[in-house]
């Protein structure tokens, strides 16, 4: 794991780990609400299903009064009266009024029609309560709610139901009626639902939440790591062309030493052994020992011009690179068993002397690799202003680069990677491509900047 990458992991690792902890602690909290809130929802439900219950007892039993207290009828007629009233009392799809006296027997129950003149005082339930008995005594002990399982006519199946009880001691009439609570179960199984899709909805927004977190922190990251590196690139730069201009220095200074010192002893030697030849007789023994002299003072006057061309050639401050780039073409053409083509356009002064120094540099180095790799017959050299950049093209039509620009960056002498570290210390660009049918090209190009001094 690479640095950048530890540096991303430390500074997301809290973003996950609080992300997570906070969804968990929602589900935990999710939870408990869901509970609380089906608790609510069906207690705030039932409490109004009992004063619902507890006006439908009054509304019977505000209607039955008028015959309970009627001296006018008798007990028969009264109750006879009383049910017919009850029977038509019915309110909903499934809910009636019912009425049992306290041995359990059935008077009212127009859904149950089968109930009436029936003995139901044993009658259990699927959950085993005795129904009618436990009902007559809430009613005798003043009146109350009784739950219980029962069925729903028009569904046909058992469902909870909660009923109300009320008591006519001088009739011993239990009269009750009650609501089925699946309605109850259904508004609460709605309001869960709403209650998860809120939840699922947090939930949701709290990854995305954590993702854009995660993103931002990310491209934060990339981009101070892009402007560390970017700023790293300028120091290099800075520092490989501090190096380069330092090179270019001391090779400019000790090609002075050479041509201007070294080079002017050697001639003085040369000319001195001469003259001092010119007052030897003809024949004599150390004639021809002064004459080899001769020879190797200009093999080492050759040799001395030629190292300080290489280190920095005079001609470059003195008329300018496209002269300098023809020479070191016809240098390298009679050096080379390939032919160096030059066609080189003045620059005047569109581009300072190191700029001029390294396109110089970049000939000479690609010059030097055709030599070593290319295999080619003929080298082409072009240099011209094109728009506001300076181009410089350089190719051959040998066998190209087999091994690819690697294989370059590795054997040759200056190599690719300096010449890119030079082109780009001035704000230019290096291409290097296959060229057809084949060959090995460089394309080098500099935005002009203007130079006030030689060309």
């Amino acid at each position: 794991m690479n640095y950048k990458t530890k540096l991303i992991f430390i500074a997301l690792l809290p973003i996950i780990l609080i992300s997570a902890a906070t969804i968990f602690v929602v589900n935990i909290q999710s939870a408990r609400l869901a509970t609380a809130q089906a608790e609510i929802v069906e207690k705030m439900y039932l409490d109004l299903k009992r004063k619902e219950l507890e006006n439908y007892i009054q509304l019977a039993t505000g209607a039955i009064t008028p015959m309970y207290n009627s001296t006018l009828k008798t007990k028969r007629q009264a109750q006879r009266s009383a049910t017919e009233i009850l029977r038509k009392m019915s309110y909903g799809e499934d809910n009636y009024f019912f009425a049992y006296d306290n041995e359990g027997k059935n008077i009212v129950n127009p859904r149950l029609t089968y109930f009436v003149g029936n003995n139901w005082y044993g009658l259990k339930n699927v959950e085993g309560k005795n129904i009618i008995r436990d009902m007559i005594k809430i009613g005798q002990e003043g009146g109350g709610f009784y739950e219980h399982i029962w069925l729903k006519p028009s569904s046909g199946n058992y469902v909870n139901k909660l009923a109300f009880s009320t008591y006519f001691p001088k009739w011993d009439w239990m009269l009750g009626t009650g609501i089925y609570l699946d309605d109850v179960t259904d508004k609460v199984n709605i309001v869960q639902k709403e209650l998860q899709n809120s939840i699922r909805q947090t939930r949701f927004a709290l990854l995305l939440l954590t993702i854009g977190a995660i993103g931002v922190t990310t491209i934060i990251l990339a981009s101070l790591q892009l402007s560390e590196q970017r700023l790293a690139d300028a120091r290099l730069k800075k520092l490989t062309t501090r190096i380069v201009d330092i090179q270019e220095d001391e090779r400019k200074r000790v090609s002075r030493e050479l041509h201007d010192s070294i080079s002017q002893l050697l001639v003085s030697a040369k000319y001195g052994i001469e003259s001092a030849l010119g007052h030897i007789r003809k024949g004599s023994k150390v004639t021809q020992p002064i004459e080899k002299s001769i020879t190797a003072l200009d093999e080492a006057i050759s040799e001395v011009r030629r190292i300080s061309m290489d280190l920095r050639p005079s001609v470059l401050d003195d008329i300018g690179l496209a002269a300098a780039i023809k020479g070191l073409g016809t240098e390298f053409s009679t050096q080379s068993d390939f032919n160096v083509m030059v066609d080189a356009e003045p620059i005047q002064d569109l581009l300072i002397d190191e700029a001029k120094t390294a396109l110089y540099r970049c000939v000479q180095e690609s010059l030097t690799n055709a030599v070593k790799h290319s295999q080619a017959d003929n080298v082409f050299i072009t240099l011209n202003k094109i728009k506001s950049k300076i181009q410089l093209d350089i190719s051959d039509d040998g066998s190209g680069a087999p091994l690819g620009v690697r294989f370059l960056q590795e054997t040759s002498g200056l190599g690719l990677r300096n010449m890119q570290e030079r082109i780009d210390s001035f704000g230019g660009t290096i291409q290097f491509m296959d060229v057809k049918p084949s060959g090995f090209g460089i394309r080098i190009t500099l935005p002009i900047t203007k130079d006030r001094g030689r060309t």
